[in-house]
């Protein structure tokens, strides 16, 4: 039971930093949906 703990753990490691590594320089990630943001929201940018 404890190996099975260990290759579990060690396999769902691998898979959040890969996941991570993917994600860090994205817009968005992966996981979450990130929509279109409305043209109404582009009065409130800082960048023109």
């Amino acid at each position: 039971m404890k190996l099975m703990q260990t290759a579990l753990a060690k396999q769902m490691k691998k898979r959040v930093e890969k996941t991570l590594r993917a994600d860090a320089n994205s817009t968005s990630c992966v996981v979450i949906y990130q929509p279109k943001a409305p043209a109404a929201l582009k009065q409130f940018s800082k960048v023109k």
